[in-house]
């Protein structure tokens, strides 16, 4: 039987032949969404599906929240210094085909869609009920520096890294403390959705 961490390459696979070969965002998440639902296709499976609905506690939920929305907060104040707010954001948006209302979709998409996806692949398939940092946590915010390497410098990539470490074990957590994938479903939503609006924010400063 495959290990759980066998499976964890298949985001760096999208990453570099959606983005980084083919320069589409659009086709790095079919390529990641669509793996995932390939990999996940098993009657085992069937249950981390459920449980992105199962599990939902106010008192962790509302503080999860509050942790994903910092995401997008840290994201604006730093982004002078991060190389983010340069003008070089809209150049990249474009080669990547994220221009117009497939702009505006991608966000929503990423915001809304994304975070159901990857719960049930890397806390639910790949998680573990340890309280320790794992392998997968690793995987998890080391396949997100493909994509934030087109728009951080270098420094802030490492920073990246480690508060996404911390996001894919606390989420980790959470589905065990609270029975179910629902508070980090929403935790996730909250954290892309802030980033998300962030970068949209940048990027209309720079057309304006």
């Amino acid at each position: 039987m495959l290990k759980p961490a066998f499976f964890a390459p298949i985001a760096y696979l999208a990453m570099i032949f959606g983005l980084h070969i083919f320069e589409s965002a659009w086709l790095a998440f079919a390529i990641y969404h669509g793996l995932i639902l390939i990999v996940m296709l098993g009657k085992g499976d069937r249950k981390y599906w459920r449980e992105l609905f199962a599990g939902w506690d106010w008192k962790f939920g509302l503080g999860a929240v509050v942790f994903g929305l910092g995401g997008g907060l840290v994201l604006y104040f730093l982004a002078p210094y991060a190389g983010v707010d340069s003008g070089l954001i809209q150049p990249v948006l474009n080669r990547l085909g994220l221009t117009g209302k497939a702009w505006l979709i991608f966000v929503f998409y990423h915001s809304l869609v994304n975070p159901f996806f990857e719960e049930a692949f890397w806390r639910g398939k790949l998680g573990s009920n340890s309280r320790r940092l794992i392998l997968n946590d690793l995987f998890f915010a080391g396949y997100h520096l493909l994509v934030l390497l087109l728009f951080l410098d270098w420094p802030f990539l490492v920073l990246a890294f480690v508060v996404l470490v911390l996001a894919g074990w606390l989420w980790r957590q959470l589905r065990v403390r609270c029975g179910g994938l629902a508070v980090p479903v929403v935790s996730h939503m909250a954290a892309d959705g802030s980033i998300m609006l962030v970068t949209l924010i940048l990027s209309l400063r720079e057309i304006a």
